[in-house]
Parts: structure tokens; C-alpha cells; sequence
């Protein structure tokens, strides 16, 4: 004989403003509502009616030995089995309780992921990120969970297949993987802060490098000097300034510092000190102030860019992007090596083989050694590319700070139309054409 209950317990207000357990439901066809001091006390209760329910079904009785000290304990762990059978036939009780034991003590409160998207992107915001890279992250971020309206235990549910399909997808706007590997990352981060997850998606997933040979992506000290060469020569802005991104370029390139730091330079120049080669008193990545040293061609390099009155933090996009075809860097139509932090690659492996000192890439770049290692250095570089890496300085400097005009296109000549001459009227007879 079967049986079927909806038995459960609520939290319920007596009259006497009391909260009190209340077992309500119905088993077997009949109704049950009954209130207790303690939630203990109710499920003892609970249990015992479903017992009763089922002594229908229970086997013949058979000698057999337990660790269970009463029958309460012994019937309540053979209803738990029960349960577990009837909604997974093939359930393993272990792993149920292995899976239990794993996330008692995480409380996951469920949200709709376009909700958490939303609070995700305004963090972003009050950390200081720009709208339209949080408004990009948002929309990445949409992509990934599919269903904005969906629950986030069903995102959460998702396999390390997927998770990695979808970090190695080159269709997802222009970032790279690492750069998505880092968003779900930092998403998942948010969402284990505010109880929305059990853990984070990309566990037990490396942190992906940005080439696919294995190491760190950096460009060829030629490629650098290129780079060099265009920031100082390109015009930039409506007023086409030149070299007007040539503080940026140089400052990513010799320092290390972040490329959001670099925008975040004061316009009067007073982050840096040219006696004292350094560039101090910037927010970093964390709301702290840094400080970095300059090396060898870059206070030269930026006391000119002062002089020629430009902004230590001007950033252009459109200008970047002309300056990166310009370089001969870009390739279009494929996943480019570019990263948003590839010219601080290119400073930290280069430095590295120079100076063979980690300690003072740690303080300059502001990453631990581990960060360093995995995501910054590329062990392929030689100290001889180093040092001619920290020799670079534009070829060309003179017009600094110049308005370049727009090249005039040649006024519009029109050409002669010629005459077109009227052929002689017909006659009766040709010997009448005089």
C-alpha cells in the first residue's frame, strides 16, 4: 500500500504573539495541524506519523545490530534513506551526506542573475570603473548566464565544461580569455560575498595565459620601439595634438605601472618627481597610494612631454587604436596577443633578466610573486633584449605638443565636356551636297 503525505513544518505566531512550530499538511487523507515549543519537537512528531503511515510496508522483523541508541534514531535515519530513495532511485545516502556535510554551514540565498548582474556592475562603478567597461562586463556577463530571469542555483549548477567553454569562446566581444577567466572570476567572488553561491565557477579551473604557446605575451623590443615611435609622431584628439598619448605609452612601458593608473596622473604633473625618479602619490587597482621608480629614458622622455605642455594622463581610444595600427601590432580579424596589460608584460620581462630582481617587481607593479610569475613574466626574454628594451626612446621628438593640420584634399577641377557636332541633314540625292 502507498501512501502520500504533505507534511511540513512552518514557523507560525500564536495569539499569544509565541512563535511556535507548526506541523501542517495532510498524510494518508487526513489533515494535521499541530504546534509545538521546538522545532525538535515538531519533527519527532512529523516523523512519527509517517512511521506510522508505513508500517504498511515494513519488512519482517530481523536480528541485526546498530549504532542507533533508540528506535527514534534508528526510524528517523531509515525515513532519511527513504526520502532520498524516492526522489533519486539511484541516490547514494554518502554522497548526500558527504555533499551536506560540504555546504551545512553555507547559507545560499537564490536571485534572479539579471538582478545580480545588475549589483555586480554597480560595485564595479563604486570601485571607480568606467561606465562603458561596466556596462561591457554587464553584457558579457548576460551572455554567459543565458537566461537573465533564471536563478543563479542554476547558474551556479553549471558544469567546469561549460565554465571553460565559455572562457575560451573567442565570439564573446573582444576580451581576451583570460580577460573572461578573470570576470567570472571576480563575478563569482561578488556572488560567494553576498550568499548567492556555494562556490566560486571557476574552481579547480587555471587561470589561462594569453597566448596559446604557454607564456606570458609580450612584444619584440622592435615592436616597443614602434610603439614608441608612433605615440610620439601620431596626431591625437579634435585638436590633433601630436603625441599627445606619448606620457601614456612611455609610462606603461618603463614604469610598470597599470594603465588605469597612468590615466589617473594629475594634469599638473605633480605625481612626479624628475630629482627623484619616481612617480608617487596615485591611486592603485585598491584605493591605496603607490609609488614606482621611473627607469633610465623615461624621465627624459616625460620632462619634454611636460615642457611641450601635455597631460601625463591623456587616453584616447580611438588615438590608442590608430597608434596600434600605426606600430603594426594589430591584426584584424583574429584574437589579438593585445591585453590591457601586455605593456606591463613587457616591462616586468624584460626587467626581470636585466636585473634578476624579483623583489622590486613585487613593489613596482604592485603583485605579489606568484601573480608575477603566472601572469606577468615571460621567462623566454634574454638580458640582452632587456637591455635594449630600457634604452628605447622615441626616434623623433621634435613638434611635440604641435597642432598637426588635416591634410587638404585637392579642390575639384572640372574637366571640359566636348562639343558635339550635328551631323549634316539628309537630302533627296547625293548630288545635291554641295
Amino acid at each position: 500500500m502507498t501512501f502520500k503525505h504533505t507534511l511540513k513544518i512552518i514557523p507560525f505566531q500564536n495569539p499569544s504573539g509565541n512563535l511556535v512550530s507548526r506541523v501542517t499538511g495532510t498524510i494518508s487523507g487526513h489533515s494535521v495541524q499541530k504546534n509545538f515549543p521546538t522545532r525538535d519537537a515538531a519533527e519527532v512528531f512529523m516523523d512519527g506519523l509517517i512511521r506510522s503511515a508505513n508500517q504498511g510496508k515494513s519488512a519482517p522483523t530481523r536480528a541485526a545490530l546498530t549504532i542507533f541508541q533508540t528506535d527514534q534514531e534508528l526510524h528517523t535515519a531509515e525515513l532519511a534513506y527513504q526520502r532520498l530513495r524516492t526522489a533519486l532511485p539511484t541516490g547514494s545516502l554518502m554522497t548526500a551526506v558527504d555533499y551536506y556535510l560540504t555546504h551545512a554551514t553555507v547559507v545560499v540565498v537564490d536571485i534572479e542573475a539579471e538582478k545580480a548582474i545588475e549589483n555586480f556592475k554597480e560595485r564595479r562603478l563604486r570601485r571607480g570603473n568606467q561606465a562603458i567597461t561596466a556596462d561591457i562586463t554587464a553584457s558579457i556577463l548576460k551572455k554567459f548566464v543565458g537566461n537573465p530571469k533564471a536563478k543563479i542555483a542554476r547558474v551556479s549548477g553549471m558544469s567546469p565544461e561549460k565554465v571553460k567553454a565559455f572562457i575560451f569562446d573567442t565570439s564573446v566581444e573582444v576580451r581576451t580569455r583570460r580577460d573572461r577567466y578573470d570576470l567570472l572570476h571576480n563575478f563569482s567572488v561578488f556572488l560567494l560575498d553576498e550568499k548567492h553561491l556555494a562556490k566560486n565557477l571557476t574552481e579547480g579551473i587555471d587561470r589561462p595565459k594569453v597566448t596559446n604557446d604557454g607564456e606570458v605575451a609580450v612584444f619584440k623590443v622592435a615592436q616597443c620601439q614602434a610603439l614608441l615611435d608612433a605615440a610620439a609622431a601620431e596626431p591625437c584628439g579634435r585638436k590633433r595634438i601630436k603625441g599627445a598619448m606619448l606620457p601614456y605609452f612611455a609610462s606603461c612601458m618603463l614604469s610598470g605601472m597599470r594603465p588605469d593608473e597612468v590615466k589617473r596622473m594629475k594634469p599638473d604633473w605633480s605625481n612626479f618627481s624628475f630629482e627623484n625618479g619616481v612617480i608617487t602619490g596615485f591611486r592603485a587597482k585598491k584605493k591605496q597610494t603607490r609609488t614606482v621608480a621611473m627607469h633610465d629614458q623615461l624621465p627624459g622622455i616625460l620632462e619634454k612631454c611636460k615642457a611641450a605642455g601635455l597631460a601625463p594622463g591623456y587616453f584616447s581610444r580611438k588615438a590608442f587604436e590608430q597608434i596600434q595600427r600605426a606600430a603594426g601590432v594589430k591584426v584584424d580579424g583574429e584574437e589579438s596577443a593585445w591585453d590591457n596589460d601586455i605593456l606591463r608584460h613587457c616591462y616586468g620581462s624584460h626587467h626581470y633578466p636585466l636585473h634578476n630582481d624579483l623583489g622590486f617587481l613585487i613593489k613596482n607593479m604592485g603583485n605579489s610573486e606568484d601573480v608575477l610569475k603566472q601572469s606577468y613574466l615571460n621567462f623566454t626574454v634574454l638580458a640582452k633584449e632587456g637591455a635594449a628594451y630600457f634604452q628605447m626612446k622615441p626616434t623623433n621628438m621634435a613638434g611635440l605638443g604641435e597642432k598637426v593640420p588635416r591634410l587638404q584634399a585637392k579642390p575639384h577641377i572640372p574637366r571640359a565636356v566636348p562639343t558635339v557636332h550635328a551631323a549634316p541633314a539628309a537630302t533627296d540625292s547625293p548630288d545635291k551636297i554641295g
